[in-house]
């Protein structure tokens, strides 16, 4: 059973890449169809479709996706350690807080942080 403050926790990226959704389909008519999709400081060196700024919407889900049901499951993980039938509780929630943790922080950083000098232009 999944805590409630793990579920409430985990809405944060939903949260996140919803509202970088809707902010990409309001701005899209706005952004240049060619935009820089690989670049170092100022210096870009490949361009691309303004469709790529989907790309970490979609790869984001996937991630929250595949967190979500490692987090449904802890007992399914393959711990490189003995669990004791007493710990059990505690690892296993431990296990969860942290996937939700990086869960956040992967989704802040493929989400607006990511294409900040092409969608805020």
């Amino acid at each position: 059973m999944i805590p409630k403050h793990i579920k409430f926790l985990f809405c944060i990226p939903v949260l996140i890449i919803i509202g970088y959704f809707i902010y990409l389909c309001v701005v899209y008519g706005s952004i240049p169809e060619t935009i820089p999709i690989h670049s170092y400081g100022n210096n870009p060196d490949l361009y691309g479709s303004k469709v790529f700024l989907f790309l970490p919407v979609l790869l984001n889900i996937a991630i929250l996706i595949f967190t979500w049901r490692i987090i449904k499951r802890p007992d399914k993980i393959a711990f490189t350690f003995e669990i004791k039938e007493d710990e059990k509780e505690k690892i296993y929630h431990t296990t969860q807080l942290a996937l939700v943790i990086l869960a956040v922080f992967v989704t802040i950083m493929m989400s607006p942080l990511s294409f900040s000098d092409v969608v805020y232009k």
